[in-house]
């Protein structure tokens, strides 16, 4: 949650970060002139705080002369399950694609057929050549997945912690 004081009169407030958002292409989904309102901003691709998909929120609250609004943000749950999703079919890949390159190194090593073997045989080609170049293969697709799959951690929890960062620069544009 956000807070900061302003020393206007509760309406200009209101409209100016109604202003502030529609500009911003956030979506109004719900409003109470002028004490609350709530939009949807970002997208489901953002990467970033500023351009993940969130629900933000403000409440105004007349304080005196001036006006005291408060702002609290949350991912939107489309956006939360892409992210789930995403990572949980990466480690399922990822694990197919490391069961797949220790069958195949164990069928270069023993030269008995596993259950990966026949790959190495596919569309007419035979030999140990083959089933090396798809161990290998297949180990680079596992790593790849692996650093895909830390980075879209990394990018989830920096999101998370600083999911409020458009909130509070909706709130540093008002005087």
């Amino acid at each position: 949650m956000f807070e900061k004081v302003v020393n206007l009169e509760i309406e200009k407030v209101y409209a100016g970060l109604k202003a502030f958002l529609l500009k911003s292409n956030c979506k109004i989904i719900s409003e109470e002139p002028p004490i609350f309102i709530s939009v949807k901003q970002g997208s489901i691709w953002g990467v970033s705080p500023r351009s993940a998909k969130k629900i933000a929120s403000y409440r105004l609250f007349p304080l005196g002369s001036g006006t005291r609004i408060a702002s609290s943000s949350s991912l939107a749950s489309d956006w939360k399950n892409l992210s789930i999703i995403g990572s949980i079919l990466s480690v399922i890949v990822a694990l197919l694609c490391f069961w797949i390159a220790v069958d195949l190194d164990a069928y270069i090593t023993t030269q008995k057929p596993s259950n990966w073997s026949w790959l190495a045989g596919a569309y007419g080609y035979t030999g140990f050549q083959r089933a090396l170049i798809l161990a290998n293969l297949t180990k680079v697709l596992a790593v790849f997945l692996a650093i895909t799959l830390a980075l879209e951690i990394l990018v989830a929890v920096y999101v998370s912690v600083r999911i409020n960062a458009f909130a509070e620069e909706s709130l540093r544009t008002l005087a």
